[in-house]
This record gives C-alpha cells, sequence and structure tokens, in this order.
C-alpha cells in the first residue's frame, strides 16, 4: 500500500486506513493523515491550516522584545503557583548562550501539556483566572506566552514536575529545524519522556539554548527593571487563603538572575524609599462603580490638599484607581537631593504606568512611551506647567473583573484600543492635568500660556527679603529676638542673591547659544551661495581635468609624467572633496526654500543621503550600510533639510570618532524601524563609543570631545552644537534623541525619534 505521504484518491485512502486498521500495532499518525488527507479533499467544505512556521512569527515576531519575552515566562511561573523562580544564564553576553529557568510552581500533567501548553490561543486562563492554590489572578490570557522561549533561543528543553505526581514529563522542541515554513504544523510532533520522582517534588524547568541574542550588562539591567517593576510601587493586596487549602495564603514571588535575588537588586533600583519621598505633591484619583470620576492632590509643602469631581462620567472603564507622585525639579523643591540625579531618575523611571491583574503592562510609562501626550503637550506650548512624564511618577491599576473590556495585543505589548482604552486615557490626562495646574497655582505660577489676570511673583526674591530688613530698622538697641530675626533674614538673602546668581549664569548659557543660532543661521546664507557657485563650477572643471589627465598621459618623459601623476592625483583629491560637500550643501539649501512641512520617505532620505556620500565613504574606507525595515515607513509633516541636517551630524561624529581611535575596520550603518507611535532613526559605527561618563551630555549646548583642528572638509573640527540641534529637532517633532546599546559589531549608536505619519497631535 502507498505511502501516507503519497496522493491518493479517497478509495485508496479508505482502503490504506483499513488495512492499517487490522495490524495489531496500527501506525496511528498516518492513519491521521490519511484521514486529514481525506477531510481535505471534500469538496464541498473548506477548513483553515496552519504553516509549522507560525511558530515562529509567534515567538520571534508578537513578541519582539528580548526583555519582553522573558518576563512574559516570569509571569507564568507566577501563574504556576511559583514562590519563586531562578534564571541562570552562561555564556549569555554573545549569541549562542544557554538560559535556565526553574520554578517550583504546580508543573503540568501529560493532559496539560497537550491541551493548554501545546495548544495556541487557548482560552485555559479565561475558564479558569485564578490560580488553584494560591488564588492569584493570572498575569497572562493570550496563550502565547510560552512562546517567548522561540524569541529568546533555538531550542527548548522543557521538564515539568506536577505537584502530588509520582511521574514528571520532558519535552524536547527544535523551533528552526522543527517548525520551519511550508511544513503543516499538524505533521510536527514532539515526543513525551515520563520520569520517576517524588510525589512533593514539583515545577518546572525550561532549558532554552542557542540564544538568539547577546545579553549585555545594561540588557539584564533592563530586565532586573522590568521584574522589579511588573510589581507596582504601591502595596498590592495579597489573595485570600482558599476554603480547601486554609494555610494556602499567598506568600509571595521571588525572583532570582544569575545568583542575585529580587530583594538584593531592589535597593539599587528601587524608587520608593529614596526617591518617591521627595515628591512635591500627590495625585490620587479614581472612577467609582457608577461612572463618576474624583481627583485629589496633596502637597504639604505648598500646604495644598485640594479635590475635585470631574463633570463627564466614564460609563466604559469600570472601576479604576490612579496613584501618582509629582516631582518638580528644581532645588528650592528636593529636600537635599541633588538635583541631576532626580533628573536622571525621573527620565529613567518618570511616567504613568498600567498594571493588570496586579502586573505591568508594557510599553506605558516606559522612557520612550507617551501614551498620555504629556510631553508632546509640553514641547508645542499647550501646557507650560511641568507636566513632561517625567515629572510623574505613578500607575493605574485595572482588573479582569472590575474591567473586562480591557484586553492585552497579541504582542502582550499594549492594550487594545477601544473605547474604555480612550476614557481611560482620557481620565488619567484630566486628572494629572489638573493636580499640576493646581500646584502651579499654589505656587503662584502661570497656568495656561493664555492666562491675563496672572501676575507673576518678582523674579528677585532677594530685593524683597532686603526690603523687611530695611523695614524692620534694626539698630544696636533692638530687641534680641529683631536681632535674631534680622540675622536669619540675611542668611536668606544671601541664599536667594546665591540663587539668582546662578540663574543668570543659565541665561547667560541661553543666551550664548541663543547667539551662536543667529550666527548660523547668517552663516547658512553665505554656505548656500558657496553651494550654488561649486554646482555651476563643478561640470566645467572637471571638463578641463579630463583634458588634463590626457595631456599628462601623452607626457613622453617617464620622471615628468610620474611627477605629473602625482601633483593631479591631489588636485583630483581636492575637486572631489569640494564637489562632495559642495553637491550637498546644494541639494540641501535646495528644500528649504520652501517652510511647507510635507512627509518624508525615511527610506528615500537614508539612501539618498547615503549616495550622496558614496565617494566620500570609500575614500574614508568606510564601509556604509543601510537598512529600512519596513520600506514604507513615513515620518510625520516636517522639512527634508532638517531630516538631512540630523544624518550629517550623527555621520561627521563619526567619522571623527573612528578616525582619533584609529579604528582599522570602519563601519556605519543606518537603520529605521517603526516604534508604536514613532520611527526611529538608527546611526551605529564601530568607533569605540561614548564613554559612560558623557552619555548624558553629548547633546548639551557647547559639549564636544573634538575641538582640535581637522583637515576633513566634511567632518571638520566640532562645535559642541551638532547633536544639540538634532535634539531640538527631534524634540519639535514629539520625539527625541539618546545615546543606546550598539548592535554586535559596532561601538555606538545614536537614536533619532520622531512622530509617524498620521501621529501628529
Amino acid at each position: 500500500m502507498s505511502g501516507a505521504g503519497e496522493a491518493l484518491d479517497p478509495e485508496q485512502i479508505k482502503t490504506a486506513i483499513e488495512e492499517e486498521l487490522k495490524k495489531a500495532s496500527p501506525d496511528w499518525h498516518r492513519i491521521e493523515q490519511w484521514s486529514r488527507a481525506r477531510v481535505e479533499s471534500d469538496p464541498d467544505n473548506v477548513r483553515f491550516t496552519v504553516d509549522a512556521g507560525h511558530i515562529q512569527r509567534l515567538g520571534a515576531e508578537l513578541v519582539g522584545k528580548q526583555d519582553t519575552a522573558l518576563s512574559e515566562l516570569i509571569k507564568n511561573a507566577y501563574d504556576a503557583d511559583a514562590t519563586k523562580v531562578t534564571l541562570t544564564f552562561t555564556d549569555y553576553q554573545q549569541p549562542g548562550g544557554t538560559l535556565v529557568i526553574e520554578d517550583d510552581g504546580s508543573g503540568m500533567q501529560d493532559d496539560i501539556i497537550r491541551s493548554s501548553w501545546m495548544r495556541i490561543s487557548t482560552a485555559s486562563k479565561v475558564d479558569q483566572p485564578l490560580s488553584p492554590i494560591y488564588r492569584r489572578v493570572r498575569a497572562g490570557r493570550k496563550g502565547i506566552g510560552r512562546f517567548s522561549v522561540q524569541r529568546l533561543g533555538k531550542w527548548l528543553y522543557l521538564e515539568t514536575r506536577p505537584r502530588g505526581s509520582t511521574t514528571g514529563f520532558r519535552v524536547r522542541f527544535s523551533w528552526d529545524e522543527e517548525f520551519r515554513p511550508g511544513r503543516d504544523l499538524n505533521e510536527v510532533f514532539s515526543q513525551i519522556e515520563r520520569f520517576g520522582k517524588p510525589a512533593d517534588e514539583c515545577g518546572t524547568t525550561l532549558r532554552i539554548v542557542d540564544l538568539r541574542d547577546g545579553w549585555s550588562e545594561a540588557a539584564l539591567a533592563k530586565v532586573w527593571r522590568s521584574v522589579l517593576l511588573l510589581q507596582p510601587p504601591f502595596p498590592v493586596a495579597r489573595s485570600e487563603p482558599v476554603e480547601q487549602h486554609p494555610s494556602s495564603a499567598d506568600p509571595g514571588f521571588a525572583v532570582n538572575i544569575n545568583g542575585v535575588s529580587r530583594d538584593a537588586k531592589r535597593s539599587e533600583y528601587s524608587i520608593e524609599t529614596s526617591f518617591l519621598s521627595q515628591a512635591f505633591a500627590t495625585i490620587s484619583a479614581s472612577i467609582d462603580e457608577d461612572g463618576r470620576a474624583t481627583v485629589r492632590v496633596v502637597s504639604p509643602k505648598s500646604n495644598l490638599d485640594d479635590s475635585q469631581e470631574f463633570d463627564k462620567k466614564f460609563l466604559v472603564t469600570g472601576p479604576v484607581s490612579l496613584n501618582a507622585s509629582y516631582f518638580i525639579y528644581h532645588s528650592s523643591t528636593l529636600s537635599g537631593m541633588n538635583m541631576t540625579a532626580a533628573a536622571e531618575l525621573g527620565r529613567l523611571f518618570g511616567g504613568i504606568r498600567i498594571y493588570r491583574n496586579g502586573f505591568r503592562v508594557l510599553p506605558y510609562g516606559e522612557a520612550a512611551d507617551d501614551w498620555l501626550e504629556l510631553d508632546i503637550d509640553v514641547s508645542r506650548r499647550e501646557v507650560i506647567v511641568p507636566f513632561n512624564n517625567r515629572n510623574f511618577f505613578g500607575h493605574v491599576e485595572l482588573n479582569t473583573d472590575a474591567n473586562p473590556l480591557f484586553e492585552e495585543t497579541s504582542s502582550r505589548e499594549g492594550l487594545l484600543e477601544n473605547e474604555a482604552y480612550a476614557e481611560l486615557k482620557q481620565f488619567v490626562r484630566d486628572a494629572v492635568e489638573w493636580a499640576a495646574k493646581r500646584v502651579a497655582a499654589a505656587r503662584n505660577r502661570k497656568q495656561d500660556a493664555g492666562q491675563r489676570d496672572f501676575i507673576p511673583e518678582p523674579r528677585r526674591p532677594s530685593e524683597y527679603i532686603r526690603t523687611v530688613r530695611e523695614n524692620m530698622g534694626i539698630s544696636p538697641s533692638s530687641s534680641p529676638d529683631a536681632v535674631q530675626t534680622d540675622r536669619v533674614l540675611a542668611k536668606a538673602e544671601a541664599i536667594a542673591t546665591e540663587f539668582e546668581q546662578r540663574v543668570e549664569e543659565q541665561r547667560a548659557a541661553s543666551l550664548e547659544y541663543e547667539e551662536m543660532l543667529r550666527l548660523l543661521a547668517s552663516l547658512g546664507l553665505s554656505i548656500s551661495v558657496f553651494g550654488h557657485e561649486v554646482k555651476g563650477a563643478r561640470d566645467a572643471l572637471r571638463a578641463r581635468l579630463d583634458l588634463l589627465e590626457d595631456a599628462i598621459e601623452a607626457v613622453p618623459d617617464a620622471r615628468q609624467k610620474a611627477a605629473l601623476e602625482r601633483q593631479f592625483a591631489e588636485l583630483k583629491l581636492g575637486s572631489d572633496r569640494m564637489f562632495d560637500i559642495g553637491g550637498y550643501i546644494s541639494g540641501l539649501m535646495s528644500t528649504t526654500e520652501s517652510r511647507q512641512l510635507s512627509p518624508l520617505s525615511v527610506g528615500g532620505a537614508l539612501q539618498r543621503f547615503a549616495t550622496q556620500f558614496t565617494e566620500y565613504m570609500s575614500r574614508q574606507n568606510v564601509e556604509f550600510e543601510v537598512n529600512v525595515d519596513p520600506p514604507t515607513l513615513r515620518t510625520t509633516p516636517m522639512h527634508r533639510s532638517e531630516l538631512d541636517s540630523v544624518l550629517l551630524n550623527f555621520l561627521t561624529n563619526s567619522i571623527k570618532s573612528m578616525r582619533n581611535a584609529r579604528v582599522k575596520d570602519r563601519k556605519v550603518r543606518m537603520d529605521a524601524r517603526p516604534d508604536g507611535r514613532f520611527i526611529v532613526i538608527g546611526f551605529e559605527d564601530s568607533g569605540p563609543g561614548i564613554a559612560a561618563a558623557d552619555r548624558n551630555r553629548v547633546f548639551d549646548a557647547f559639549f564636544t570631545t573634538t575641538m582640535a583642528a581637522d583637515d576633513d572638509g566634511v567632518a571638520g573640527p566640532g562645535t559642541g552644537l551638532g547633536l544639540k540641534i538634532v535634539s531640538d529637532i527631534a524634540a519639535s517633532y514629539g520625539g527625541g534623541a539618546s545615546v543606546e546599546e550598539a548592535s554586535p559589531g559596532y561601538g555606538c549608536r545614536f537614536e533619532f525619534r520622531v512622530l509617524a505619519l498620521g501621529e501628529e497631535a
């Protein structure tokens, strides 16, 4: 009889199944294949089938970030009533390492492996929303968290030891070899191996082999932050004991990575005790079961305690609570805390996070996420009080029972943006904006740009203190109390004067920056003329050079000819350098004649830039690479010249860095990708990178490490304004600029982030 893999007609399939069933030990796999072939040949019905490569897409594409994938696996351990989970990395600095994840949860019986673990998008967590022992609200519902292991590595060795059973199970998965595209998912089988164990031994071990990515210390730090922030920085009530298990009160959930416990890391990454206590104000808001929303702001530092009930009712979200700490980064508002350190914590951890069923929902509250559009409105001066994401440290609590309309996307990175999400966004935004403006009013600060009745407080407090002292009329015959008061006021006056001097220094630096920008603007006019003239002279000069080269070729004297060829090569090199920069300037200036904004094709802009500097990069022995995915990326309306300016600044920084470090294998790579509402353009080079101490300063005005003279007409010397201009351009289009971890083979990476087309506020 023909094999199961051959094409058979319906009668042959029937005969084959009958003959196979007559055997003492039928091959049920072949019977299943024949039966499936018979069903699929039905001319009156069709059904969906699944390609085996879908498993790879679920893991590698839906769970895009490695730290997100790892967080999902930690959540799975939590859902299994584990009290601890241990992660052990080996050889993890480069791809190819191993990660072992061990928990002491309930484990899985073989029927659970078949019906839940091996079933895509299972409804088991919907049907059983609480864990059986500690009654934890399950963190996941989509049934794809397990495919995070595919995102992390090429091989998985699953070992599970079910609670109360004397049998454990092992299953091996080879994601790339077995689940390859073009193969039917029904044809992929993974064998279960059984082994004996003590009945009280339980838990699950995931051994992920051949890791797809290297894990740097920065990446591990990001995982720690993700682990620590899975739970809110505010108390969360633990589950009550189950009636059938009176001793089953939740003992908590511990995480250990490479021998370091979460408690040991908490002091390093925690912000609760050392930072949140310094908040200028606290904000609490809620929506009750009837949709009534209220908000309260309390600030002992400004003697403020006020509350407000919203006019609008929020009828879709269900009961919701918001808690946040509000910071103003100023020496007068931070008691004994370094303002620079506080601002850095705000940059790293600031924002309003969302927690669902007690676990963090990404990306809300991440440094690059602006889901409430706070940063955008501040950059556009629509809100003038301190109102960036970094000014708030807070979270919104949701749960499945009270807020059933909130669902996470399939990628586990964000909520579905339905009507409930829109209401939640408006509620949180209105609450924090009202609170921030109330704080501004209590501090006698302007709340809105159009506030006409606002009378600002005096700009020089020292003058008022001096006036008070003079009106007191202190003399040698004054009382001791009056003399003591005068001493206190004198000290206050000195402090105020010192503060005013610092403000004046900052103002002078700002004026210096503005003066430099005016100078650059005037230079732009001259450069425009230069570019036009170079473009006009280029063809004529190249024609003369061709004639000169022919004439040199005809010189009969070998020594004279060699000398002329050397001089000609120098002349050709100099003219090419002039044409490079002249052609670039001419093209750049042609785009600035109109001030009209228009969406830009990112792929086209990057390719055009790369083409413009192909000859220059070749002479610098630099390998140039461009990767835009997808190629259809388009920015929010902006000036082409601004994007060109960003790329040129990145390029000149890269060339100078590699040259100063005498890098032999010079590489430059530009890439672009979508990231939520934003487009991120990356620029990498194989230079030595930026020192950790300088990473927070590179976007400051006048900060430069390349002030020495440079004979390169394109790169030139450093002025300390290039990256500041890059940062300003990004901010003007709702984004930002940052230094990020470079890809393998590269030493430095800048990222430029702007809103995508259609995302303008």
